[in-house]
């Protein structure tokens, strides 16, 4: 990873549940990282192995001038600054969704060129694809159709933020790099039902007793789920080996499906519960899996921690962190 070796990088949400690995991914590869977060969701627990060995700066990007001050005198900008929910709050709060995301895309792209920035890579997300996109999902599905309508206002937001980001690389001489990441998930999500992603959400319900334990949609819906550790690491490897702002998946193509996903908790997790499948509820995409050619080509990319390693680390700092609670 000498590609890094001295080079000045910022990560903007670097201390969220993403961010954080790839922060630490970049300290490892020699590189001077700075972060920058408002810590509305991320925290600076996740970056206490690496804490004296980077800066961070407590910002709200979606002000220009913090934007400035985060881009000063950095060479290359990771942009992981977003508001991330889950379906619940997204499909309730459409236009905060993108007129937030909007702006964590936006700003930071025009402070990084007046900054002089040479290098930016806009990490994008799968919701820019609609809803009836071909499975497994190739990038040019991206540009058709609409966005699926429970995620609408942050899959617009996203969509056109990897527009604005391939005009800068067209018209700027500012390199630009656009991924596309399938669903993550890791030990460093949040666990609030209410905005939470669905492996941290489910856990919560297991681990807490909830019975029936409620879950959205028939079940019958298929995710990938990509580790934080692997979703860095593509991202990353992207950036080393890449130069174009056409965007790239970050994911694979082994589906799981929800039903699968909740019976795996409960085994692993040695709780049996009753299920109840709420169809009066939004389940999302039908299907979602990454077509991974073209990533494959560029990084030769492949996740090193299974799904079940990942659940097995999630349900034991969970069930800690609650017997830790109630001890207290």
């Amino acid at each position: 990873m000498k590609y890094w070796r001295g080079v000045k990088v910022l990560v903007t949400g670097g201390a969220g549940f993403i961010g954080s690995y790839l922060v630490e991914q970049l300290v490892e590869a020699g590189a001077q990282v700075r972060v920058a977060d408002n810590l509305a969701t991320g925290k600076l627990e996740n970056l206490k192995s690496v804490k004296q060995e980077i800066e961070f700066l407590e910002l709200d990007l979606r002000d220009f001038q913090q934007s400035l001050q985060a881009c000063q005198g950095q060479e290359f900008v990771f942009n992981l600054a977003a508001k991330i929910t889950g379906i619940h709050y997204s499909q309730q709060h459409q236009a905060e969704m993108f007129e937030t995301n909007m702006m964590l895309q936006q700003l930071p792209l025009r402070a990084a060129l007046q900054q002089g920035v040479s290098q930016f890579c806009q990490v994008s997300s799968a919701c820019v694809y609609p809803a009836d996109a071909i499975v497994p999902t190739p990038e040019s599905e991206g540009s058709r159709g609409t966005p699926e309508p429970a995620n609408a206002g942050y899959g617009w937001a996203k969509r056109m933020g990897e527009n604005l980001a391939a005009y800068y690389a067209e018209e700027t001489d500012m390199q630009v790099v656009v991924a596309r990441p399938f669903n993550a998930y890791g030990l460093r999500d949040h666990f609030d039902i209410q905005t939470s992603h669905v492996i941290p959400a489910l856990i919560k319900k297991v681990i807490d007793g909830y019975d029936p334990v409620e879950v959205w949609g028939s079940g019958n819906q298929t995710r990938v789920f990509v580790h934080a550790y692997d979703f860095a690491k593509g991202i990353r490897l992207l950036a080393e080996n890449y130069d174009q702002p056409d965007p790239i998946n970050i994911g694979h193509d082994h589906e799981t499906s929800i039903r699968d996903l909740i019976g795996a908790i409960q085994e692993i997790a040695g709780v049996s519960k009753n299920i109840f499948y709420n169809i009066e509820k939004p389940e999302g995409y039908a299907r979602r899996a990454a077509d991974t050619k073209r990533l494959k080509q560029i990084t030769e990319f492949v996740p090193s921690v299974s799904l079940k390693e990942g659940l097995i680390e999630m349900i034991e700092w969970y069930r800690s962190k609650v017997q830790y609670s109630t001890a207290s």
